[in-house]
């Protein structure tokens, strides 16, 4: 990595940026413009590659959490043309990218690298910049018109890494593509300011995007090693931090900072216990433990390491460990419940689950463990009451389809259960399968229902059109 020391007059470079960005934000028309429908389009194809590559993340709470934070930065500005959806990938790369039609993906370790929310709004802030002032649509706009599937694919290389894109298909004759399609240090201002201004609006500190830059350059080693893949997809990081230290000189003097959007270090030791090397999560945690070993939120990713690990007697004891520390802790009473459940001991399992949904009634997994444990125990109406609770907080939530629709095929309701595994399917990416249980679940719905009509839109979304790409093989649901 090369380092640049740049001397700057701070009167020059402030009425140097006031231009460059006015002139961004009002660019010239180009000769094919690629429209609102295509960059949402553009953005499926893209999530299709991603998914094929990294798995997202199992919790739904990082994804709640990330979203909020998404939500809090878009509601400072006007309406958007774009739904935008946030999804955290279970990847230790430091990374985060957007991409045309409002997807947003932050890896998982990313997260655990920030102190604060402030970082990682200030890193969300930039990549919706990067949507807002459309970058990625203006440079295909110049080159040479690609089709989406293929411009799917090579966007996903870009921002996932040269290893990604290898495993994509990205070859050396999609190079010169690529480069057109990679940010500018122009792009990469622009969203630093824009970014900026969101993040003033939403009540976070924009120093943050400083900090984190800081942070970042740390991380990426000395020159020649390999940089985060981050840093990869977004250069020039020493001059914009320049240019951000000089435009935050015009900020609001007065404190507009708000409160967080959740519990940082909660979401960090969950996404540090879903970790793919468990024994270094363990290691981790044992070390946490020793040096707090009052500290429930130690005791808590130790017990969920264990539990993946299948060390369940080690898990359930921790676990009640941190229950015992912190009695009103939900998310605790949610986990320890899913322990006793993998242990088989149902009765403590019900136990803990119906404490954790009364002591967070918002909470899509504990109605989901709770479901687990009494679709096990054959009160199949109580199972359905306690997923279909599920998915209205959280119509998200791939796992709790699956489990929906054993449900509905254990009462017979084969339509229900075959759109539900349908639901499943589609949102673990495996298209190909999700297609085949719409198609099943189409012919048990009455002509002009409904039901039918969702049915029939899911499966021309799905249907694959002449040339698609082959989707990739089914994964199997995890055991809880």
């Amino acid at each position: 990595m090369i380092r640049m020391r740049v001397k700057v007059l701070p009167r020059f470079c402030a009425v140097a940026a006031v231009l460059f960005f006015l002139s961004a934000l009002f660019p010239p028309a180009p000769a094919h413009a690629m429209t609102i429908q295509e960059e949402r389009e553009l953005g499926e194809k893209v999530l299709q590659e991603v998914r094929k590559i990294w798995p997202m993340v199992q919790d739904p709470a990082p994804r709640e959490y990330v979203a909020r934070i998404g939500k809090r930065i878009l509601a400072t500005m006007e309406t958007q043309p774009f739904d935008y959806e946030f999804y955290v990938l279970n990847a230790p790369d430091i990374n985060a990218f957007a991409v045309p039609g409002g997807k947003v993906f932050v890896n998982s370790g990313l997260i655990t690298l920030v102190e604060n929310e402030d970082e990682l709004a200030g890193v969300m802030s930039h990549e919706i910049g990067h949507v807002v002032a459309r970058h990625i649509a203006r440079q295909s706009e110049q080159g040479t018109k690609l089709a989406l599937a293929t411009l799917g694919a090579l966007l996903a290389g870009i921002f996932l890494g040269p290893q990604a894109a290898a495993a994509i298909g990205v070859t050396g004759q999609a190079a010169s593509a690529t480069a057109m399609l990679k940010y500018s240090r122009e792009h990469e201002e622009e969203a630093d300011y824009l970014g900026m201004k969101f993040m003033e609006r939403a009540g976070y500190d924009p120093k943050a995007m400083v900090t984190m830059m800081k942070k970042l350059r740390r991380v990426s080693g000395p020159a020649g090693s390999d940089p985060p893949a981050y840093l990869l997809s977004h250069p020039a990081v020493e001059q914009r931090m320049g240019n951000l230290e000089i435009q935050m000189m015009n900020l609001p003097g007065e404190d507009r900072r708000r409160p967080p959007e959740g519990d940082l270090k909660r979401i960090q030791t969950k996404l540090l216990a879903e970790e793919k090397d468990a024994a270094r999560a363990v290691a981790y945690f044992e070390n946490c433990q020793k040096r707090r070993p009052d500290d429930p939120e130690c005791l808590l990713g130790l017990g969920l390491t264990q539990r993946r690990m299948g060390a369940l007697d080690r898990s359930v004891e921790n676990l009640s460990r941190a229950a015992l520390l912190s009695p009103r802790d939900g998310e605790i009473r949610r986990e320890l419940a899913a322990a006793h459940f993998l242990k088989g001991n149902l009765p403590e399992a019900q136990k803990n689950a119906e404490q954790a949904a009364l002591l967070l009634p918002s909470d899509a997994k504990a109605q989901f463990y709770l479901g687990r444990v009494f679709l096990e125990q054959k009160r199949i109406d109580d199972a359905l009451q306690a997923f279909l609770r599920a998915n209205q907080l959280d119509p998200n939530f791939a796992e709790n389809y699956y489990h929906l629709g054993m449900a509905y095929g254990a009462k017979g309701m084969m339509g229900p259960a075959f759109r539900s595994l349908g639901y499943f399917y589609k949102l673990k990416g495996d298209r190909k399968t999700a297609l085949v249980q719409f198609q099943k679940a189409l012919a048990h719905f009455a002509a002009g229902s409904p039901e039918k009509s969702s049915l029939e839109k899911e499966i021309a979304e799905l249907t694959p059109k002449p040339g698609a790409e082959k989707t990739p093989p089914p994964r199997s649901p995890s055991r809880f």
